[in-house]
């Protein structure tokens, strides 16, 4: 046996590879798992619960938007996330140098045109009042006297008409006038042009609120319609709840109606604020807010559920799960759907409605009466073939 040592080793090795693939044979032809039947829940109907529950996010009453005027650079920020300010105060502001520079020379030119138009008042009352002056200066008034002469003269020989030409005279004096008034205006016009484009580089804040988001930092370059910061009013909290058209038709403005807020957290209550007049094409449904308690404990995006009373639902019944049925992912409600032959599962979304006697909570839509569901999934449970390792 000593003297052919690799011969033995070869053999071993085959008997080994050999034992191996008999194994993964075996756990490859193996029968599949199924889900026991302990860990399955028939979906039931019951007729006693009378509510829906619809989810929803908490929103600030007043939330808007500041978008850049004009292109330029942020010179200035107030403050971060979170901080207060009071109505008119600055928010964001764009570099502003060449603005003021050009609105200097506006100034220079307004201030022209006013001496230009303070001249030809000037000229205007010396035609009027002393016509000719100029050439009675340098003679002595002697062309003056010779006009008194001469000018009918003239007027008699056809050969001009001294009060024509007075009218002339002092209508182009007029004139001179209104075109130094009108360069005034457009002066004028030019720096109201330039000081609401400085105004548009200020961001004020429309109401007592806070920066619930900040889009920009200093230094950087923005052009007209991009966003800066979000700025809100959160004294005040709603929340906003895409409601079926069918139930909407029997809420009103003003109504009181139950709330939860985070999902788990204790019951509020909710007034109507607005109902919205349309409603969301090809969605049925139609936005409604609640306005939230002063002081409650809400946050802008928060998840928020509202309790809608719906009559109906004693009439149809409705589906009823445990609570250990339901698995959160993020804030939407879900359950694992059993397959007939109990090998596989699948995650379904779901609308939740009111509890129900029995520890069980009413569900809207997403499952039907009779479907098998896992009666308490874990986190780690996902859709596919049933993993006995994963759900047990």
């Amino acid at each position: 046996m000593l003297r052919n040592p690799i011969y033995a080793v070869t053999v071993s090795a085959s008997i080994v590879f050999s034992s191996a693939i008999m194994v993964f044979s075996s756990g490859l032809f193996a029968e599949e798992a199924t889900v026991p039947n302990d860990l399955i829940y028939i979906v039931e109907e019951d007729k006693t619960g009378n509510s829906a529950v619809f989810g929803g996010g908490v929103i600030p009453h007043k939330m808007v938007k500041l978008l850049a005027q004009m292109p330029g650079e942020v010179d200035f920020i107030a403050g971060e996330e979170g901080d207060a300010f009071k109505t008119g105060s600055q928010l964001v502001r764009l570099d502003a140098d060449s603005l003021l520079a050009k609105r200097q020379a506006a100034e220079a030119g307004l201030n022209s045109a006013r001496a230009g138009l303070g001249n030809a008042y000037v000229q205007y009352r010396r035609e009027l009042l002393t016509p000719n002056s100029q050439a009675n200066s340098m003679m002595g008034g002697v062309p003056g006297l010779f006009s008194m002469f001469g000018d009918p003269l003239r007027e008699m020989a056809g050969e001009g008409d001294p009060d024509f030409e007075r009218h002339s005279s002092l209508y182009g004096q007029g004139v001179q006038i209104q075109a130094a008034q009108g360069q005034v205006r457009q002066a004028e016009a030019g720096i109201r042009e330039l000081d609401e484009t400085l105004e548009n580089t200020i961001s004020l804040a429309p109401f007592d609120g806070v920066i619930v988001k900040k889009m920009v930092e200093v230094g950087d370059i923005v052009q007209p319609g991009m966003p800066l910061v979000i700025f809100a009013d959160t004294s005040r909290m709603q929340i906003q709840v895409e409601i079926p058209t069918r139930l909407v038709n029997k809420l009103k403005e003003g109504q009181i109606v139950g709330a939860r807020l985070d999902r788990g957290g204790d019951p509020t209550k909710a007034k109507i604020a607005r109902i919205f007049p349309m409603a969301n094409l090809g969605g049925h449904t139609t936005t409604v807010k609640f306005d939230l308690p002063v002081g409650a404990i809400a946050r802008p995006g928060m998840y928020a559920e509202v309790i809608i009373p719906d009559s109906n639902k004693q009439k149809k019944g409705m589906p009823s799960i445990p609570a250990s049925a339901i698995s959160w992912r993020g804030s939407l409600p879900a359950v694992f759907l059993v397959s007939d032959d109990n090998t596989s599962l699948k995650m379904k979304t779901m609308r939740l409605g009111s509890k129900v006697p029995g520890g069980k909570i009413a569900v809207l839509s997403g499952v039907s009466v009779g479907d098998k569901i896992l009666r308490q999934p874990l986190a780690s449970t996902r859709s596919g073939k049933y993993q006995a390792a994963i759900a047990e």
